[in-house]
């Protein structure tokens, strides 16, 4: 059994220390998650206005409609968290529930 894990965050404004952008906090819930998981999470980070967003028209779309604000995580193909901070230890949960082979996804 697989998951999915997408994190959406923000462009770093121009002279941002490199440790303190949504990248660098994906990274980390990506490092977290390739620890607890290995390779059953694929993972994925998407710059809002950035070229990989072309893959995934529908969050634009949810942003665009005020339904959904950055750093928004997408756990196999459904929203699960937008807005304020990244909550690694909540979507170590919410990845592991994915993961679970009788789970019933919405």
């Amino acid at each position: 059994m697989t998951c999915s894990v997408l994190v959406v965050g923000l462009p770093s404004p121009a002279g941002c220390d490199s440790t303190k952008t949504w990248k660098a906090a994906a990274s980390f819930v990506e490092q977290r998650l390739a620890a607890r998981f290995g390779p059953a999470v694929a993972f994925e980070y998407a710059e809002l206005f950035g070229p990989d967003m072309a893959r995934h028209p529908e969050i634009e779309a949810e942003i665009a409609a005020g339904e959904a604000v950055p750093p928004i995580v997408v756990i196999d193909g459904v929203r699960r968290f937008t807005g304020g901070k990244l909550n690694v230890s909540a979507i170590e949960r919410a990845v592991a529930e994915a993961l679970q082979p009788d789970a019933v996804h919405v």
